[in-house]
């Protein structure tokens, strides 16, 4: 007897990765399957443990502290990989971080405070 399988993507771990593939598939029109040892309010994996991310900020909040203009990430991403990057994926990549945070918060990541 074959049965149809009840979902097209099957993702393991709901850390940043894990939640990022899963939200992506299912907005791309999969059926998704999660699966994640944490209780919920867990869930996200290590991102509750990380601060000050790595995304474009204008101010302080609850969660960042100073601000990361775009000017001082490009810097530091020219920095980091000795000026080896693609231009334009680097931009797009830039300016889409800056609504990271809350993109995450929204689908249910927590953090700590800033220190």
């Amino acid at each position: 007897m074959h049965t149809e399988p009840t979902h097209d993507v099957l993702v393991i771990g709901g850390g940043n990765a894990g939640i990022c593939a899963a939200l992506a598939a299912s907005r791309a029109g999969a059926r998704v399957l999660l699966l994640e040892a944490a209780p919920r309010s867990l869930r996200g994996g290590n991102s509750r443990h990380t601060r000050n991310l790595r995304c474009l900020h204008r101010a302080s909040d609850e969660l960042l502290s100073g601000s990361y203009e775009f000017s001082e990430y490009w810097e530091d991403l020219m920095q980091v990989t000795e000026g080896r990057t693609n231009e334009e994926l680097a931009r797009v990549t830039l300016e889409g971080s800056a609504g990271c945070r809350e993109w995450m918060v929204r689908h249910g990541a927590r953090f700590q405070p800033a220190l």
